[in-house]
């Protein structure tokens, strides 16, 4: 008996869209099994730690950086997201390699380089959809100021956060048919409350067909 493969939705943004705080509130709608990047095994929670420390006081080369979070992301994929979407189960993950192409992109790497090393990383593996939260830098910097959960990247001039961005809406363009595009990309507002981000993200989860209420 063949087993339909399960769902695959992530959740991507710029630091400050409020991106996580929407995944846990439909996480609790979806009841998926849920996993953050870097992150989701003792390995990528490693990685995160060397990698986003604010503490940290060496050097990392964006490159190094690149194939840092891809070593934790194909350990994620293998070991955790892979095998349950294969069993039928669905899966809600917090950043892919759409992250890296965001935010090491911003850093200067080779975006096509970028992509290379996502797609050995991932195996190709596409998620349904993402859903994009977008704000621009100056307001999403301020929302997330006092926020305990800072990390390197939070902390970076304000352009850098500007083409952290324009990268994202770069990716909004591409077209889906291309290696490791997403089925349907959604970009969504996040500059309203949390209630009404909620609300609108509730009713698009509702035009993908993964919720019934």
């Amino acid at each position: 008996m063949t087993v339909e493969r399960g769902n695959f939705l992530v959740f991507e943004g710029n630091s400050g869209v409020g991106k996580t705080t929407q995944l846990s509130k439909l996480s609790k709608l979806l009841d998926w099994t849920t996993f953050i990047e870097p992150g989701g095994t003792e390995f990528g929670l490693g990685i995160r730690d060397i990698v986003q420390g604010v503490n940290r006081k060496y050097e990392i080369d964006p490159y190094a950086a690149l194939l840092a979070y891809s070593a934790s992301r194909a350990n994620l994929i293998r070991t955790e997201i892979r095998p349950r979407l294969e069993k039928g189960e669905d899966v809600l993950l917090d950043r892919y390699w759409y992250s890296t192409f965001a935010y090491q992109g911003a850093q200067g790497v080779s975006k096509p380089i970028v992509w290379a090393v996502s797609w050995l990383a991932t195996g190709g593996l596409r998620p349904d959809a993402v859903l994009h939260y977008d704000l621009i830098p100056e307001i999403a910097l301020q929302r997330k100021a006092g926020n305990s959960d800072v990390d390197r990247f939070d902390i970076m001039k304000i352009e850098f956060h500007r083409r952290v961005r324009a990268n994202y809406r770069q990716l909004a363009r591409i077209p889906r048919v291309l290696p490791g595009m997403p089925d349907k990309w959604i970009t969504i507002d996040a500059s309203g409350s949390i209630d009404q981000i909620y609300n609108n993200s509730v009713s698009i989860l509702k035009e993908l067909g993964f919720l019934n209420v």
